[in-house]
């Protein structure tokens, strides 16, 4: 079965002639639309995630943003969604539909010259995030050039008003466009529409964005095994913060990025990110780790999981933390777990009595199992750094002669605990 794309690559679809294949004629669009594509714009395939179906890899019947020749003077586009500067728009009447224009400029979506004779002339047929009837046909507009004549052999201009304003006198907040194909027509004396037209190419444009599941490998400060053909996952080298993203080549060192920080007018942090790496594990000791530990944040058992290193590949998310926007700073950097939750599990013994308090972080274990085992000792769990609104924290006290506390709240079985932004509070 065809590549979808061939209807472009190798003009693979009926009428098409326009293609990548040496010895073709490239119009301009076949670049244009590699460049929206690349910034987000294009055609979304039902087809593509649709991995048992048939003719997931049709060029041309009901693939979305099909364009095939109905009459001399008319056009049957299969409708889709297209997404342009981040909006999704259903086009042609969507998925499984299909509109018919003319080509002709007496259309309120059309806007092009009458051929004479022995002229010829290429439209190009776009798609618009306007859905009003006096600027498209169901987000579907046409742009015609300037006829030639054949017998003079120059090839006629193909139409690029579009890329600076695709509609014409109409001041659009969304400016972007993806074509779906190149028309190419002769001259036709009759029956040929007010354009006097008869198509004769349809040169497939259009530009598939892909769907497919992002695949993404672990972010680690290690090196890989000798033959590299393996994620070495060390105990402490995992990227679990937005500092550790930020100092990839080093701590201190003069190539760290600037991931996190804030930048002219207000001290806004506007750059988040989402990466895979593993979680970081060692082994504590009774006195709490501090910052830049690898078990930092984790509990009491350090990261491991019934004592056993197991180094969890995580989805990280790291972003601002709650804000008030009237003043001149936001909130910090917080950096969060995704898919997963961490659980520590543990017997926690002090060598006399008295409090402890252990750090806990937002990237860190969120569920705390907790046998605390020397009398007249308390372990407090205390949220240290910037959360997102929403975490939860539970807290299980499991035995022993010890007292167990959250946030300086005592625990006497279990609680559960939620984030608002500012505040902890307790749920369960």
């Amino acid at each position: 079965m065809a590549n979808p794309n061939s209807g472009h690559t190798a003009g693979n679809i009926t009428l098409g002639v326009d293609g990548l294949r040496d010895g073709d004629v490239i119009t301009s669009p076949s670049l244009t639309n590699l460049i929206e594509g690349t910034h987000g714009n294009g055609i979304i395939r039902l087809q593509d995630t649709a991995y048992g179906m048939g003719g997931r890899n049709e060029v041309m019947t009901n693939a979305p943003g099909h364009c095939v020749r109905a009459s001399a003077f008319t056009l049957t586009v299969h409708g889709g969604y297209v997404i342009l500067d981040g909006c999704l728009y259903s086009f042609a009447n969507g998925p499984g539909a299909s509109v018919t224009p003319n080509i002709q400029n007496t259309e309120n979506y059309c806007t092009s010259t009458t051929t004479g004779a022995g002229q010829e002339v290429l439209y190009t047929v776009y798609l618009v995030a306007s859905s009003n009837a006096a600027h498209s046909n169901a987000h579907v507009r046409v742009l015609g050039g300037t006829p030639t004549t054949s017998s003079t052999g120059v090839y006629p201009p193909t139409p690029e008003g579009f890329l600076t304003d695709p509609i014409t006198g109409y001041s659009e907040l969304n400016a972007h466009s993806v074509v779906l194909c190149v028309i190419r027509a002769i001259h036709k004396s009759s029956s040929g529409g007010a354009d006097m037209i008869d198509i004769v190419e349809v040169n497939d444009k259009r530009v598939f964005l892909n769907t497919s599941p992002k695949y993404m490998t672990p972010i680690t400060m290690s090196t890989t095994d000798p033959n590299a053909n393996t994620v070495v996952r060390e105990n402490n080298k995992g990227v679990n913060t937005d500092v550790q993203l930020k100092e990839l080549f080093g701590s201190g060192h003069v190539e760290s990025g600037d991931f996190g920080g804030s930048h002219s007018g207000p001290s806004r942090i506007d750059v988040s990110a989402l990466w895979v790496s593993h979680q970081n594990w060692d082994t504590p000791a009774a006195t709490p780790p501090v910052s830049g530990d690898a078990d930092y944040g984790m509990g009491i058992a350090g990261g491991k999981d019934n004592s056993a290193d197991t180094p969890t590949d995580v989805l990280y998310f790291s972003g601002q933390g709650n804000a008030v926007q009237s003043a001149a700073t936001g909130g910090a950097m917080f950096t969060t777990r995704l898919g997963s939750r961490g659980v520590d599990v543990g017997t926690w013994t002090k060598g006399s009595g008295g409090s402890v308090n252990w750090p806990i972080t937002s990237n860190g274990d969120s569920v705390f199992i907790i046998n605390v085992a020397t009398g007249g000792s308390t372990l407090n769990l205390v949220p240290t750094g910037e959360f997102p609104e929403g975490h939860m924290i539970d807290v299980k006290l499991s035995g022993g002669a010890g007292a167990l506390q959250f946030n300086g709240n005592g625990v006497a079985a279990y609680e559960k605990w939620v984030y608002d932004g500012t505040s902890w509070y307790q749920l369960i």
